[in-house]
């Protein structure tokens, strides 16, 4: 038996609405999950904070004639994560030696030093800086019968987390 002349093409048109069926082209689809996490930071933006000490109100000039302490003040600027609390490491001392070469030999002063300020962090963005300071105090003791000189020595202040 000789197959029907249309057979074919009616065959062919059949498998190619077949294979462009919806079946033919099944989609899925899934769900990403996004994590993120801001991590508490604090960090100094104060790059070589200088604190002079003085009693006369000009430089790091003391009188030792003078009586009363000789203070001096650091402003040091940080930002802290959004609601981050700083701790803050300030040495309760310091060590300054003369620095005059041939003045005062290897004469030293230890300023007390404390801080104020701070608070918490409102974020790390520009406009939220907050202010450390720390404060150095030479008392008359200590200063009276020292040699004529320059007196200079550094501390480390550290701020976490």
């Amino acid at each position: 038996m000789t197959p029907h002349p249309l057979r074919r093409p009616l065959l062919a048109a059949l498998s190619l609405a077949l294979l462009a069926s919806p079946l033919a082209n099944a989609s899925d689809s899934t769900t990403v999950t996004i994590n993120a996490t801001i991590v508490g930071v604090c960090k100094f933006f104060t790059s070589s904070p200088t604190m002079n000490i003085n009693n006369t109100g000009t430089g790091s000039n003391i009188d030792p004639s003078l009586t009363g302490d000789a203070t001096g003040n650091a402003a040091i600027t940080y930002r802290c994560s959004n609601g981050t609390a700083p701790t803050f490491t300030v040495p309760a001392t310091a060590t300054i030696t003369c620095a005059t070469s041939g003045s005062c030999g290897s004469s030293t002063m230890t300023p007390s030093i404390t801080s104020t300020g701070g608070g918490n962090g409102t974020g790390m963005g520009s406009g939220q800086d907050k202010t450390l300071t720390v404060t150095g105090t030479i008392t008359a003791a200590n200063y009276q019968n020292m040699s004529v000189g320059a007196y200079s020595g550094t501390m480390t202040v550290s701020i976490a987390p």
